[in-house]
């Protein structure tokens, strides 16, 4: 396996958290029905980059890979880890 040079985002989602944050779609829908990358800076690697292009079909909404990371991120209430230096994420405490 070839190690990917692109530029990773920071909250990278499990296939669980895979969903479009406007009308929930996953990418276990094929065809018209979609949320998939649709165009990106390296095809073979199974990251979300900064520079993936995103598409839901369902609602017909679009993003870059670094929004759409932020995007999820905030959905599921995640913060950046305080222990390990920002590099994980975690549930933010309760207010």
């Amino acid at each position: 396996m070839t190690t990917c040079t692109e530029k990773h985002t920071e909250f990278q989602p499990a296939d669980e958290q895979w969903k479009c944050p406007k009308c929930q779609n996953t990418n276990e829908r094929i065809g018209d029905s979609g949320f998939f990358i649709d165009e990106g800076p390296n095809p073979d690697c199974e990251l979300l980059h900064d520079e993936d292009y995103i598409v839901c079909n369902k609602c017909k909404s679009s993003w870059k890979g670094k929004k759409l990371a932020g995007l999820m991120a905030k959905a599921l209430n995640l913060e950046k880890c305080p222990h390990c230096k920002g590099t994980g994420f975690v549930a933010k405490p309760a207010s």
